[in-house]
């Protein structure tokens, strides 16, 4: 075995490393925008919701 081989080796892991790191960031980032636009759509569901139960408050007071 020659010693060029060797760190052939080594480079080949690291960029491989390297590639799996940038591939779980990338799938990280994804994600935390994936939840951030969950709960942006939670927020106005919510909203639409406290909006109801105030018209169904007002109208029972009326009653």
């Amino acid at each position: 075995m020659m010693s060029g081989e060797k760190s052939a080796i080594i480079s080949g892991k690291s960029a491989f490393s390297a590639v799996v790191d940038e591939a779980c960031e990338r799938l990280m980032d994804r994600q935390v925008k994936y939840s951030i636009e969950r709960i942006h759509q939670m927020e106005s569901r919510l909203a639409g919701l406290e909006r109801e139960l105030d018209e169904f408050l007002v109208q029972k007071d009326r009653k």
